[in-house]
């Protein structure tokens, strides 16, 4: 049985270690799988949705184009009409011209006119069909009276071979009768040719489909391409990554992360893919960390499991020679005149409770009074449990921590006939060596010797005074420990008259002042004076010294030293402290005070001093509410409140007292007791910045001024509208905004200058003011546009009329330097009160009026309510 005992033991410490460091290595290696499939899934996440954002911005470019296009049909109508049919293609595209003020004159779109009867009046940027009167975009446009773009879906045109978008408005004339159609053909290729706006690595594609046609046009780095092959089908993971496309077929063989971006008003699809191997480059940097990590760790473990197998084996050579040790040292302990005992650690939950005993000698058995056999491997709390409550248990548990040998002299009373034991504790492993000897008959001579010397200096050395006693003639005979710590110098060193060296050299004739003093008029004396200790310390000592009385003669002196070097240190400092901090508080430009949890005043500097003079005395020791007035402390309470209930807090502080009114930023600082529970005051900062916060409002007023005018700018009037829209959403309140410019304001300003154009737009902004409401906001947006806002209006008929009236004031000549100039104006009136719209929305719906007024033959204006008549006012002469 013992020999298939210790096979299993063999078996057991020889399988372990292995077993374990294969557990481990498995762990680390699976938990490392684990963690690169996450980081794969979380790389290519990031990289749909960066190929999507980059789709997203190709569609908004090409949406954007592609509306600019439709405004400039609307351009070329508007002008078209104004001029009576006469305007013509290379005026309408000419540099600077109407056309540059909506796209790149760069970019020479192919632009056609064509007459009322489908023939090709003009041309530029490309090649036309001569008629189009068969075509179904004209019969369309010639049979609508719907002032829209018609755009067509991409198709390839049959002679380029190019994408083409048909953008075609219709053209009326004077009396809104068709009069032709303005075509505008856009080439998608544009938008592909300009993505390298998107920042895409090499290898990236960036393509636009036809949802119609199939067809798709795209670019690989420098190669173009047009395809009718590429084809997508929706990713799998559609709940996590809805964005991403696959390809049906590879295309050139560069794996891709696709997403895409429809622009259903086209019929086109917007489609990016970002090289997967810049995309998940960074992913493929950390698996290779990751791998490389763990192969590292995995050498690691495998190292430290080669050390503790290698470890194990020594300590088991050790544990034989350990054994071999013990015998050698149970025969020594045999033959010792000491008891000697061998103790073993006994841990209970990891903690050390008590000692075994696994040897002892005779001695030691019949100090225990149990026999050797029956002793060996009991506690020894058990055979002994009067040692635990003496202490020893915890001395063993000591030494074994620590590996320090005990060796000391102890009373018990535990054990007959011993009353004094001497023993040494020895760490062993995992135990304690004891050898214990009876010393009671020595101990019982020495008490009797020291009894009276111990009580003596026991009472002396807890004294928290140094004690001297000195004979007649200065002889020094006894000092206690204090007077050492004091003095510096030890008890034999101060002994006879080598105690004056403590004294520092110019105090010790003082000392000797004092002798002859005593003696002549046998009362204490008491004085402060300097000891030096042997290492230069200087020592504040304050000295009393008594004679002592024989028959009324002096037989000697007593004396008590006590060290004040801490009090007069502190003393000093704090004097110090408070002239420093005085004279950083007064050099300060901010005025700063102290006011303590009874709202007085224990501390200010010259500033504060000199705003807050209380009847020409400092503020010291006066409460606030009599130092700054009823009115000021009626404003401040609810700050200090808040301070002495433990917040920080800045605030502002005007001050109308003076000449002229003053702002002051102000900072409560609470203080805290010395164990921080408990706030005792506060600190008082506060600074004038009146010059500081009107430079700031001048600065902000002149921003938002427009130079010429003087009315309210483009800033002024953006940020006056969004809080105009904010008021309107929180109180259901109503608001106007009217959009106008000046009719025939050009004729002008090319005909007498810049300078009498200025001059109108100034008659024109006061005439404007004077029939505005003061509280409505008079804006000019830029050239000959302005723009009003008509706050909390009762009727929105109150707007409409507002408006009539100005457009009936324009009608009347402006006089500008000796000149007569008669025009008149347009406008676009809308309304809010709560909609979910952008100011800029808003701005818009106002202009889309305002070209709905033009259109009506100017000197008129249009209104966004669908039940308000349009207004207009006779032509100006």
């Amino acid at each position: 049985m013992m020999t298939v005992h210790r096979v299993v033991q063999k078996v057991y410490r020889a399988v372990l270690l292995p077993g374990f460091t294969l557990v481990l290595l498995v762990s680390m290696w699976a938990a490392v799988a684990w963690q690169v499939s996450q980081e794969h899934k979380s790389a290519h996440y990031e990289a749909v949705l960066h190929s999507h954002a980059l789709a997203r911005t190709m569609a908004e470019n090409a949406s954007h184009l592609l509306r600019q296009t439709d405004h400039a049909t609307q351009l070329f109508k508007l002008k078209f009409e104004e001029t009576g049919g006469a305007l013509r293609l290379p005026e309408f595209t000419r540099r600077n011209g109407l056309l540059d003020s909506l796209m790149p004159s760069k970019l020479e779109l192919p632009i056609a006119l064509y007459g009322a009867h489908g023939k090709l009046v003009d041309s530029i940027h490309g090649a036309f069909p001569a008629e189009v009167n068969d075509q179904n975009f004209f019969r369309t446009l010639a049979t609508s009276t719907l002032d829209t773009a018609l755009v067509t879906h991409p198709t390839v045109d049959p002679i380029s071979k190019k994408w083409q978008i048909q953008i075609s408005r219709r053209l009326d004339d004077g009396k809104g009768v068709f009069a032709g159609a303005v075509v505008i053909l856009v080439d998608p290729m544009i938008f592909i040719e300009d993505y390298d706006r998107l920042h895409m690595a090499d290898g990236s594609m960036a393509m636009l489909l036809s949802r119609d046609t199939g067809l798709s046009m795209g670019r690989v780095d420098e190669e173009l391409f047009i395809s009718d092959t590429v084809d997508f089908v929706p990713s799998p993971d559609q709940l996590r990554l809805p964005e991403e496309v696959l390809l049906k077929r590879p295309y050139d063989g560069i794996e891709r992360a696709y997403s895409f971006r429809d622009m259903p008003r086209y019929a086109l699809v917007a489609v990016v893919g970002i090289n997967a191997d810049h995309a998940m480059g960074r992913f493929e940097r950390r698996r290779s960390l990751y791998f490389g990590a763990v192969a590292v760790a995995s050498l690691l473990v495998l190292g430290f499991a080669i050390l503790l197998f290698q470890q194990g084996r020594r300590l088991r050579n050790s544990s034989r020679l350990a054994l071999e040790a013990q015998q050698q040292l149970r025969a020594a302990a045999d033959a010792s005149l000491d008891s000697v005992f061998l103790l073993k650690a006994c841990r209970s939950g990891g903690k050390l409770v008590d000692f075994t005993l696994v040897d002892i000698n005779e001695r030691g058995a019949q100090m225990l009074g149990y026999p050797r056999e029956e002793a060996l491997g009991k506690r020894i709390g058990e055979l002994a449990p009067v040692w635990r409550g003496e202490g020893f248990i915890e001395k063993y548990a000591s030494v074994l921590a620590t590996g320090q040998p005990l060796e000391e002299e102890f009373e018990t009373s535990n054990l007959p006939g011993e009353r004094w034991l001497r023993h040494q504790i020895v760490a062993i492993a995992d135990g304690v060596a004891v050898t214990t000897r009876n010393i009671t008959p020595r101990k019982l001579a020495e008490l009797a010797i020291r009894q009276n010397e111990a009580e003596l200096a026991a009472v002396n050395d807890a004294s928290p005074l140094g004690l001297i006693r000195i004979d007649r003639f200065g002889q020094c005979s006894y000092v206690n420990r204090t007077f050492e710590t004091i003095t510096g110098i030890a008890r034999a060193d101060a002994m006879y008259d080598g105690w004056l060296a403590s004294i520092h050299p110019n105090d010790r004739e003082v000392m000797r002042n004092v002798f002859d003093q005593l003696r002549s008029t046998q009362q204490a004396f008491q004085d402060t004076i300097r000891c030096v200790h042997p290492d230069g310390t200087l020592v504040w000592v304050s000295m009393k010294v008594a004679p002592i009385m024989v028959d009324g003669k002096i037989q000697g002196y007593v004396g008590t030293l006590d060290d004040v070097t801490l009090v007069r240190k502190s003393l000093v400092a704090l004097r110090e402290s408070e002239a420093r901090l005085r004279t950083i508080a007064d050099s300060l430009p901010a005025m700063i005070a102290y006011i303590d949890f009874e709202e007085v005043f224990r501390f200010q500097n010259v500033a504060y001093e000199r705003e807050f003079s209380f009847h020409g005395e400092p503020p010291t020791g006066h409460p606030v509410r009599e130092v700054v007035g009823e009115e000021r402390y009626r404003f401040l309470q609810p700050y200090i409140r808040r301070a002495l209930d433990g917040e920080t807090l800045t605030f502002e502080e005007e001050d109308t007292s003076g000449p002229a009114p003053r702002n002051f930023e102000v900072v409560y600082i609470p203080q805290s007791d010395a164990e921080g529970a408990t706030v005792i005051g506060y600190h008082v900062m506060r600074q004038d910045v009146t010059a500081q916060k009107r430079e700031k409002q001048r600065l902000l007023k002149l921003s938002q001024v427009d130079a010429l005018t003087g009315l309210t700018n483009r800033a002024g009037f953006l940020q006056k509208m969004s809080e105009t829209m904010q008021y309107c959403r929180e109180n259901g309140a109503t608001m106007a905004v009217m959009y106008m410019d000046i009719d025939r304001f050009k004729p002008v300003n090319d005909t007498y200058g810049h300078s009498v154009g200025d001059a109108l737009l100034r008659a024109f902004s006061g005439r404007l003011t004077h029939a505005m409401r003061g509280t409505d906001t008079v804006a000019r947006l830029g050239g000959d546009e302005f723009t009003i806002i008509m706050e909390r209006i009762a009727r929105r008929d109150d707007a409409a009329a507002a408006a009539a009236k100005i457009v009936a004031t324009m009608q009347a000549p402006f006089h500008l330097d000796g000149l007569k100039v008669s025009i008149s104006t347009s406008i676009g009136l809308t309304w809010y009160t709560d909609e979910d719209i952008s100011c800029a929305e808003l701005l818009n719906r106002a202009d889309m009026l305002l070209y709905e007024a033009k259109q009506a033959g100017r000197n008129t204006f249009r209104s966004g309510d669908p039940l308000a008549e349009p207004q207009a006012a006779p032509d100006a002469a």
